[in-house]
């Protein structure tokens, strides 16, 4: 069975991206999906754009400019369509659903869904005045520094051991709201009945999951929703009613009007866009 809120459907140019990925380590994976990198080739070539679809994780992202690095946190709630530049290596972790803030702290609340520059908010301890910065980012500006001579596989195992050392230092308190979101991307039941298991009133559950994962219930169902019709368009030939019952729609009509509100095409345009890319790849 699929899981939506882990399993990685790939870029559909990685190749020309130089795409790279690593599973985390068992301790990290709670919380993060992949650490991964692209670009690095140093050739200029025509930039080239991608989906990035909602699934209410978040992105850091670290790109290794010539002349500074540049570092940006993004959380995933809304379909974003992002021009990717190959010219300068980017590294990334990418954090599942309550990922952030259970391993850094960091709230949805003080971001938006563009890109949230933070290069310039890693100064040491005393000096910060975000409320952006908290202890939990203490170490990466050094780890940053040494990506400049490390290649990407060295680099992406250097960003495991920053979180895993975040992790020792300060592990996650309340693991209720990580078994939830799991839970729900499984589609298995409704989230206030998740939630009651674990102690949860609906409206503490709404309130919890709006501060530490940014969406309420109904969006994350949404999402999971997204993610497993995505993985069914591409990895079989099952008619578009089929996948809408698989998925928990209502009908196949309720379907593409949920799919393209969130992806911004039709499944059938989807499937047929992407399934045109693999074969020219």
């Amino acid at each position: 069975m699929v899981d939506p809120m882990t399993d990685l459907i790939l870029p559909s140019n990685a190749n020309y991206l130089n795409f790279q990925h690593r599973l985390p380590d068992k301790r990290l994976a709670p919380w993060v999906q992949c650490l991964w990198s692209i670009g690095g080739t140093g050739r200029l070539a025509e930039p080239r754009t991608e989906k990035f679809y909602p699934d209410a994780g978040a992105s850091l992202s670290i790109r290794l400019t010539s002349s500074h690095p540049i570092i940006t946190f993004c959380f995933n709630r809304h379909t974003l369509i992002e021009t990717l530049d190959t010219t300068a290596p980017c590294l990334g972790i990418r954090f599942k659903a309550a990922g952030a803030h259970c391993l850094l702290g960091l709230l949805p609340e003080a971001f938006t869904d563009t890109h949230h520059r933070l290069d310039n908010e890693l100064e040491p301890l005393s000096l910060q005045t975000s409320s952006l910065q908290r202890p939990r980012l203490q170490g990466l500006k050094p780890v940053v520094e040494r990506l400049y001579q490390l290649d990407s596989q060295q680099g992406l195992r250097l960003l495991e051991t920053w979180l895993l050392h975040r992790l020792e230092s300060q592990p996650p308190s309340d693991s209720r709201i990580t078994t939830i979101v799991q839970a729900i991307g499984e589609l298995q039941l409704p989230p206030q009945q998740l939630g009651a298991t674990l102690g949860f009133t609906r409206r503490t559950l709404e309130r919890k999951l709006k501060r530490e994962v940014g969406v309420t219930p109904g969006q994350l169902v949404a999402y999971s929703r997204l993610n497993r019709a995505r993985h069914g368009l591409l990895e079989t030939t099952l008619p578009l009613a089929e996948i809408a019952l698989q998925c928990g729609y209502y009908d196949q009509a309720h379907f593409t009007h949920a799919f393209q509100s969130l992806a911004y095409e039709t499944p059938a345009a989807y499937r047929k866009r992407k399934l045109s890319q693999i074969y020219k790849a």
